[in-house]
């Protein structure tokens, strides 16, 4: 049958950034336009072809459908296409393609050129009735963006259903959320968000995007997501993301669920569960209060894997070139599957690779302009330009068991037995209170324990201020765990010039004695609670020892860094550098003992 092609044009006062964003948004878009769910099936591939998934949908939710789709080919910003050759049905084959160019006016025209190769007279009538209003239809999504007053793209219009809203049990379970120790306005915001947003960003409420539409705090979103968790507004689940591609392969409703190593069809590798980047935490609205489903149209689409840059495929014996985006950095070349990849390099002369059936002709490439990639394997490839880093914005199982919020509320959210999941980089401190020994004596048990007990809620309460959570406490000593290190030492600092203040109000004379260090744990269940094991923790456990009251000493490598650097620049306290043998531990380590200024020193010495 003839082919038939249609070309759309149209132009827009939005920039080509915002124009990509909403367009290039597949599952959102085609949610919003109305377009009739997709199942897919794992990734395949027939000989030397690219790879593809099998698509099973029905049309107007009556006539059954099947075709092969392939990766979608993309230059972010500025194009990208997808191509289906269909199974069943009346089509045979379709490619759409979409457009972007800067017009004179600083706005963006976009050009949809959608292509039909019907397989018997029936297709042209599917053109008519549902493939080509489907085409115009994704004009008309930035027409009613333009038409909502949105300012952002996380503002996007999308389409609800009221009757899908229990709006009583919104409003019973909001003001129970509103007795928790929670701001009162996030509380407001997230009732409209969940009766006002979109199937999809409701049933993936993703804690990042929801903390850049009410421009806030992301720590303080996460605390009224988990604090809504408990009330029983919102389900969380645990998605287990692929290293390469970054898409969740699978979710899992409790952490205990989460096994040791997955499968990523897409890249074809194997990889183990870890807390820093391939475990994350995502929540979904309760299906008492809105049934909502996060449905799926496209599998493979540029913003499901931001990333990546570019993507094409390139048949055997075929050359294609890449734009690299300018000031982007650690960009690389990968070949999906096969997981071969290549660093894009400023200092490297050639902008020439070819791809062979062993892998790339160079280990590096020049990025300063066009690269050409030229296949000369025995089968077809896709090709990628993306991120090496792992710079993907999601909150992570690292990020938030390390609150203190999340323990406090979900403690019984822990591994399973036995179940073992590395942590890249976690920073662990341990609090130490000096004399204490001396105070039981000098005080009795009963008074003694009272005030170890005080001391405990002061520590906990700088510690959970400061993104950290108290991990256990041994004796009068407490073991605590952040994110980031910053946290731990914005908590350190923290405790040390409050701790007059403290002894002050509670009539005591405490000293504590701090350490801090960050490296990579094993997060595992110990007596039913998270908890973590390791070298880093023995170190951290060490070098608190090295402490001699009132001062805070960690390793070199957590001074050194930009955000500790600036702290203690703002900070009245003196550095001192040394190096000490610590028990277990091979060699020397170099470490810095942080003391306060001495009008703190003094301040503590007269109480």
């Amino acid at each position: 049958m003839k082919p038939k092609t249609y070309v759309l044009e149209k132009e827009y006062a939005l920039d080509r950034k915002t124009v990509w964003q909403l367009l290039a948004d597949n599952n959102r878009m085609n949610l919003s336009i109305g377009l009739f769910p997709v199942r897919f099936s794992p990734a395949k591939q027939d000989g030397a072809d690219v790879f593809y998934r099998e698509a099973h949908a029905k049309v107007l939710g009556l006539v059954p459908i099947s075709w092969q789709e392939f990766p979608f080919q993309w230059q972010e910003h500025e194009s990208y296409t997808v191509e289906r050759r269909y199974l069943t049905g009346p089509m045979k084959h379709y490619t759409l393609t979409v457009e972007l160019f800067d017009n004179a006016e600083n706005g963006t025209r976009v050009k949809l050129t959608a292509r039909f190769v019907p397989l018997n007279v029936m297709g042209y009538g599917a053109i008519w009735v549902t493939a080509l209003p489907a085409v115009k239809k994704i004009m008309g999504y930035v027409d009613d963006y333009l038409q909502s007053g949105a300012t952002t793209v996380l503002e996007a219009p999308q389409k609800t259903s009221k009757a899908n809203i229990n709006l009583p049990e919104l409003e019973r379970l909001s003001a129970l959320l509103a007795k928790s120790p929670v701001n009162g306005d996030y509380v407001e915001l997230l009732h409209r968000y969940l009766a006002d947003k979109g199937d999809h960003d409701v049933a993936q409420i993703e804690p990042v995007q929801v903390a850049k539409l009410w421009n806030v705090d992301l720590d303080e979103v996460l605390r009224v997501l988990l604090y809504a968790t408990k009330a029983g507004l919102l389900n969380l689940s645990w998605n287990v993301i692929c290293p390469n591609c970054r898409v969740s392969k699978v979710e899992h409703g409790s952490l205990a669920q989460l096994e040791q190593q997955f499968h990523c069809d897409l890249c074809g590798i194997n990889y183990d569960a870890n807390f820093d980047q391939f475990v994350e935490l995502n929540f979904s609205v309760h299906p008492t209060v809105r049934q909502a489903y996060a449905e799926v149209y496209c599998i493979g689409g540029p913003m499901i894997t931001p990333h990546v840059k570019a993507q094409q495929v390139i048949e055997g014996g075929k050359t294609a070139s890449f734009v690299i985006p300018q000031g982007e950095d650690a960009l690389r070349f990968r070949v999906l599957q096969a997981n071969d990849h290549v660093s894009v390099n400023s200092e490297i002369k050639s902008n020439q690779l070819v791809y062979t059936d062993l892998g790339w002709s160079h280990s590096s490439v020049n990025g300063s302009r066009n690269v050409a990639i030229t296949n000369t394997s025995s089968a077809d490839i896709v090709v990628a330009l993306e991120h090496a880093d792992w710079n993907k914005q999601a909150v992570t199982a690292a990020r938030v068991t390390a609150m203190q919020e999340f323990r406090d509320l979900f403690s019984s959210e822990v591994l399973s037995p036995g179940q073992k999941i590395g942590i890249n980089h976690v920073t662990i401190l341990f609090t130490d209170l000096k004399g204490s020994t001396l105070l039981y004596e000098t005080a009795g048990d009963s008074s003694a324990y009272g005030q170890v007990r005080n001391h405990f809620d002061f520590l906990t309460g700088h510690i959970a201020r400061n993104s950290g959570s108290v991990v256990k406490t041994i004796g009068d000593a407490v073991m605590a765990v952040f994110h980031k290190p910053e946290d731990g030492l914005k908590a350190a600092l923290a405790v040390q010039k409050n701790l007059a203040v403290f002894n002050k109000t509670a009539k005591e004379n405490l000293v504590l004695r701090l350490g801090l260090y960050s490296g990579a744990a094993i997060a595992v269940n110990s007596n039913d609670r998270l908890d973590y094991f390791g070298r880093t923790v023995n170190i951290a456990a060490r070098i608190q020892a090295q402490g001699e009251g009132g001062d805070i000493v960690l390793s070199k490598d957590v001074l050194a860094l930009p955000e500790s650097v600036e702290l203690l620049n703002s900070a009245d306290v003196q550095l001192e550098e040394f190096s000490a043998e610590l028990k277990g531990i091979d060699v020397a380590v170099e470490l810095v003992r942080v003391r306060l200024a001495e009008r703190f020193v003094m301040e503590e010495r007269v109480i």
